[in-house]
């Protein structure tokens, strides 16, 4: 009896946002007591999430949002846009690039 493997049980989309969550969780879990902001962006976990391209981008707004964290260089990194200054402060960087996903349609 020939049978055809199943190669992909969830849709694309579920798939790719069970990969993110994966990711952000393995990030989160191993950088939490980091305080090098290069060695945060750098974990291989975070370098994934940017490979994922823009179809990241809808997690990682959801994630600015419910809470947030040094998501702006896989932002930057993914979309090219910088809408932040030199010397913005954390909750500044927040709500700009919060800001940014409303202008885009990532954020409503």
């Amino acid at each position: 009896m020939l049978t055809t493997p199943v190669t992909r049980l969830l849709p694309p989309q579920q798939e790719l946002e069970q990969t993110f969550d994966a990711l952000a969780e393995q990030w989160r879990g191993d950088t939490l007591f980091v305080s090098s902001t290069t060695e945060i962006v750098m974990h291989a976990a975070y370098q994934r999430i940017i490979g994922l391209g823009p179809q990241a981008l809808p997690f990682i707004f959801r994630e600015l949002q419910a809470r947030p964290d040094q998501w702006f260089w896989a932002l930057h990194a993914i979309t090219g846009d910088d809408p932040l200054e030199a010397g913005d402060s954390f909750a500044t960087m927040t709500s700009k690039w919060l800001e940014w996903g409303r202008e885009h349609g990532y954020v409503e």
